[in-house]
């Protein structure tokens, strides 16, 4: 092993959770430090595409892990106790030689990629376990006793680092709650396992006549409610475009009143990091309440529109032509569209049809 470039790395672990440093660049240079070939960090539990960063020979490796669901079958899952107690877990944890010969983990999954012995280094933010996993080239020899004790130095500079991130993750998601109050719409972030984890002034009102808020689970007099509002977030956040899909509404009874209705969408863009706490947010819509269809609060926070451009996109979205919508704006044709390329950026859309989608399933 390469001290040298393991504390080298955990520098570049610190300016990655800044953002000035890739991720993969990090973890690159970690692995060579460990003497190995591939690199992911990870949340240990409730792992979803978007939560795992990883050197850019394991990016194939990571895809095809998260796509199969792997996490569910995975044999190194048996060393998490291990993780936690002592700090550092390798195969040895987990399998036996024979499972290494036969296990479909080894000989189906990591052995095509060109992996096989791993260490897993663990370490916690708040309550969530994480850990930076090395991963060793075919012939490579398992990690060693004195090789883990010394992977187990860099775990205080790996959670500083896992920390600062954390926190920088939370003041977006704060902004993003301020700027969901400043337009009167009603909020709740999900976590990434669909737990909710924060809700704005607007939603807690609405929490009322028999719909209440415990240990992040929604409970109604309607039963199954709140495992319907879980699945719709867990739902949302495996949905990499962020697009609200059918079964992303949900409805929650009420005594007495017609039901709220919650649209859950995933977070996107910069929102989003391995070490972030909010992975979904959902819109809650009191029918009751008097609104104009057409105000597109939710838009205007959920895409940063400009009260300019949240007029064009409603305009857009009852069918109306560019041109039209550009005379009704009192603008040029070129305004409007210059306008319209804002839109599309801020919203992923490339196309009116998929903008006029969009807003539609928001209101």
């Amino acid at each position: 092993m390469n001290i040298e470039l393991l504390g080298k790395a955990t520098d570049l672990f610190f300016e990655a959770s800044i953002g000035i440093t890739p991720w993969h660049d990090a973890l690159d240079i970690f692995a060579r430090g460990g003497g190995a070939v591939g690199a992911n960090v990870m949340p240990i539990r409730a792992q979803v595409p978007g939560s795992i960063e990883f050197t850019h020979n394991a990016r194939e490796m990571t895809e095809f892990y998260l796509r199969n669901e792997l996490y569910k079958t995975c044999v190194r899952a048996r060393g998490i106790p291990a993780l936690e107690r002592k700090g550092i877990m390798t195969d040895k944890d987990c399998a036996t030689e024979e499972e290494y010969r036969t296990d479909p983990y080894y000989q189906e999954f990591l052995r095509p990629h060109g992996f096989f012995y791993g260490a897993y280094v663990g370490f916690n933010i708040d309550n969530d376990l994480y850990a930076v996993l090395l991963n060793r080239g075919l012939g490579d020899a398992p990690f060693s006793d004195e090789e883990q004790a010394i992977l187990h130095r860099f775990r205080n500079q790996m959670s500083v680092a896992g920390t600062v991130a954390r926190k920088l993750a939370r003041t977006k998601l704060e902004a993003m709650h301020d700027a969901f109050d400043l337009v009167d719409v009603a909020v709740l972030f999900f976590d990434r396992a669909g737990n909710i984890i924060r809700i704005n002034a607007k939603a807690e009102s609405m929490l009322k006549h028999g719909v209440n808020l415990r240990q992040g689970q929604i409970s109604t007099p309607r039963a199954g409610d709140g495992v319907r509002v879980k699945a719709a977030a867990c739902s949302a956040v495996l949905n990499l475009s962020g697009t609200p899909s059918d079964d992303s509404v949900v409805r929650i009874a009420r005594d007495g009143r017609r039901d709220l209705v919650l649209k859950v969408h995933r977070l996107r863009g910069d929102l989003l990091g391995v070490f972030n706490t909010g992975w979904a947010l959902g819109i809650l819509v009191d029918p009751d309440e008097n609104r104009k269809p057409d105000d597109l609060c939710a838009a205007r926070a959920l895409f940063g529109l400009t009260p300019a451009e949240a007029k064009i996109a409603g305009l857009l979205a009852t069918g109306k032509e560019l041109r039209d919508v550009a005379d009704i704006c009192n603008v040029t044709y070129e305004t409007a569209r210059t306008h319209l390329r804002a839109i599309f950026a801020k919203t992923d859309t490339s196309k009116q049809g998929e903008l006029i989608a969009l807003i539609n399933k928001l209101n």
